[in-house]
């Protein structure tokens, strides 16, 4: 519950601090900001993975931590772009880029939620395998794909998207592009390296061999 609070507290105040940063027009500040936020996310993200890997836990409960934070990443990147266009800037297409963020923090905290509940449960199932590996890689293309959209964006000037506002968002999203693939890359290498020990692959087998 503390640790909840802490949370809760520290994200309400990165918020605040970067919506601050986009009343004064301070871009570069805003950017150091975002990445500072968005990589501290990560760093928690890391910590909990390896704290919840030398209790024991199982592959499922290490996918929920990693479903989460990458929910947590989706959530604050969302709120913040809401709060700086909903009250600071206009922007025409911040709405969609809102939108969209929110459906993938969704989707996050979804999947950390079936994770979660397949952990405490003792019934095989080998469709829930799939998730630990199936959500990072999705959302390592997708910080991919948010990059290179970004960078056509950038050499192609005439594709104003909204004019000078939209900078908030940029930001945003690249710091949010560029954490998830840290994050989700961390996510797949320890789960790799898992499996090449053997833990991860005679665990499913005899998931796998129970549900036949």
């Amino acid at each position: 519950m503390i640790s909840m609070v802490i949370w809760v507290i520290s994200l309400a105040g990165s918020i605040a601090a970067i919506c601050l940063a986009v009343a004064m027009d301070a871009q570069t500040s805003h950017l150091g900001a975002t990445a500072l936020v968005s990589f501290g996310i990560v760093a928690a993200a890391v910590s909990d993975h390896r704290a919840t890997d030398v209790a024991g836990g199982s592959e499922k409960a290490l996918a929920a931590s990693g479903a989460r934070y990458l929910g947590v990443l989706w959530a604050w990147s969302a709120i913040s772009a809401n709060v700086a266009y909903a009250f600071l800037l206009d922007w025409p297409y911040w709405m969609p880029v809102v939108v969209c963020m929110f459906l993938a923090c969704g989707v996050c905290f979804f999947m950390a939620w079936i994770m979660d509940r397949e952990a405490a449960s003792d019934a095989p199932d080998p469709l829930g395998l799939n998730l630990a590996e199936l959500l990072p890689m999705s959302q390592l293309a997708l910080g991919g794909l948010m990059l290179g959209a970004l960078i056509a964006l950038r050499r192609q000037p005439e594709l104003s998207m909204g004019g000078a506002n939209r900078w908030v968002a940029f930001n945003l999203i690249i710091c949010t592009a560029a954490a998830l693939l840290t994050l989700s890359g961390y996510l797949l290498t320890c789960r790799r390296a898992a499996i090449a020990e053997g833990d991860v692959g005679q665990a499913n087998d005899k998931i796998l061999d129970a549900a036949v």
